[in-house]
């Protein structure tokens, strides 16, 4: 086969025994995108190999699992040239950055480099409605989930929120419908595919990720890869307040519908209610969620799943039920009349304003731990926005580069902030100042490497701290 049919081949094992597939960053999650890559074609015959930076303790259950199939041999702690130059197939984890020198020689070599994305939308029979964004996408994605499994519909839910849409793909029908949230680096692997989603969804573009991007016009442009590629038929629905938004929509190869403040909008929130048009189709006040953002993550996935074939009954019960995610504003605990709550996705400055937003109307003084690792994000309007509040503020910075930042943004701006050793410690002194009617948020405005292995691990740790909490 060439290298293009072999993208493309059905998964059966007689195209795939014996074929030479690298999965190029195996991951520590058990169904994230390398690790369901490699067993997809471990079990398929292909002769496999598995190269991560990281050990093998590191790895640990992805690899005891793996090492069950003969046809599986591995190289960890390095990457080796000489295995992109063996393989027919990459399959590249998505932080693998394109610019990489495996890429590069990978792309020198002729060598096909796809993604556990690329593989499942060429594959899969269903219709498809992926969702990507710098805020809102996990929200907005499980919604429109939400929504359609009202209708009811077999609703399949995967992509950016840790489960690769390969451990489910045998299981989908043609009558299904798949919802996929992805991140920026996802989108950049959907140039690869034949079949692009069905309904593409941008969510907004804010400044994230700038210190993996060449500034914003490339961020936007590895999003842009969610509609780049539809046929004129499929649909993308997008941001009609938004910059990028704006220029998309001139763009776009296929139809487009729009949410946004003007009433012009296919969706828009007025007087308390989502309208489509002048149609009044929801009333946000029976909104389970927190937060003037969430109302229009609300808009957003009822457009959509109107696109993907939702009736306003499925949309109004879908929105109705919906109760949230864990680590996006998750109420954790109310002791002493203290609400704890867990946003560690808030990684931007834009999301923590979101938080204070949402939180402060019931609380008389609110808490925030924040800080971690830098961007290369701007925390400028951070210290506006906190200055502006008239709610109580106290701020606890963990350690980290953008920690640095956010002090100095906020100690100019007149914001009480102190500097804590740890999340351990930022709980203690939070729970011992806190009192009845006020609210404690981990709300970090940065990442979290360093210190966790990712954001959930810190939301993982802060709600057990806070269950300690005697």
């Amino acid at each position: 086969m060439s290298p293009t049919e072999l993208l493309r081949a059905p998964f059966e094992k007689s195209l795939w025994k014996g074929r030479r597939v690298l999965i190029l960053g195996l991951g520590q999650f058990p169904q994230g995108s390398g690790m369901s890559a490699a067993y997809q074609f471990a079990k398929l015959g292909a002769d496999v190999r598995v190269t991560d930076l990281k050990s093998a303790k590191e790895l640990g259950s992805n690899v005891r699992k793996l090492k069950a199939f003969k046809n599986v041999k591995f190289t960890l702690g390095k990457h080796l040239m000489k295995e992109i130059d063996w393989a027919e197939l990459i399959v590249a984890n998505p932080r693998v950055r394109p610019d990489a020198k495996e890429l590069k020689r990978a792309r020198k070599n002729g060598t096909p480099v796809t993604s556990d994305i690329a593989l499942f939308l060429d594959r899969c029979p269903a219709t498809v409605v992926a969702v990507t964004g710098t805020r809102g996408k996990s929200t907005t994605a499980s919604l429109i989930a939400a929504i359609l499994k009202a209708c009811p519909k077999t609703v399949w839910l995967g992509g950016n929120i840790l489960v690769s849409p390969l451990t489910f793909l045998s299981n989908v029908k043609s009558s299904d419908v798949v919802v996929l949230e992805l991140s920026s680096w996802q989108c950049e692997s959907l140039s690869k595919t034949q079949k692009a989603p069905t309904v593409s969804v941008i969510t907004n573009l804010l400044h994230d990720h700038l210190n993996t991007y060449d500034g914003m016009d490339d961020y936007a442009e590895a999003k842009a890869q969610i509609f780049r590629h539809q046929q004129k038929d499929d649909v993308v629905v997008l941001n009609a307040d938004d910059a990028y938004g704006k220029q998309w929509i001139k763009e776009a190869p296929s139809v487009v519908r729009t949410f946004g403040k003007a009433a012009k909008n296919d969706a828009t929130i007025k007087n308390g209610w989502i309208q489509f048009g002048s149609q009044k189709i929801f009333d946000l006040r029976k909104l389970q969620l927190l937060g003037a953002h969430n109302e229009w993550n609300a808009t957003i996935a009822a457009l959509a799943s109107r696109q993907a074939g939702a009736g306003l009954a499925c949309i109004k019960k879908g929105l109705k039920t919906f109760q949230g995610l864990e680590h996006r504003l998750q109420l954790v605990a109310m002791k002493k009349g203290i609400r704890y709550v867990n946003d560690t996705c808030a990684t931007t400055p834009d999301g923590v304003i979101a938080a204070m937003h949402a939180l402060k109307r019931g609380a008389d003084h609110l808490w925030l731990i924040m800080g971690g690792q830098d961007k290369q994000l701007d925390y400028t309007e951070l210290g506006k926005a906190f200055k502006k509040q008239r709610t109580r503020l106290g701020v606890f910075l963990l350690p980290g580069t953008a920690s640095e930042k956010i002090f100095e943004e906020l100690t100019a701006n007149q914001v009480a902030v102190e500097r804590v050793e740890d999340l351990d410690q930022a709980v203690r002194r939070t729970a011992s100042l806190a009192v009845k009617g006020d609210a404690v948020v981990l709300s970090p405005g940065a990442a979290s490497f360093g210190q966790f292995k990712n954001e959930f691990e810190r939301g993982a740790t802060f709600i057990r701290l806070v269950r300690n909490i005697t």
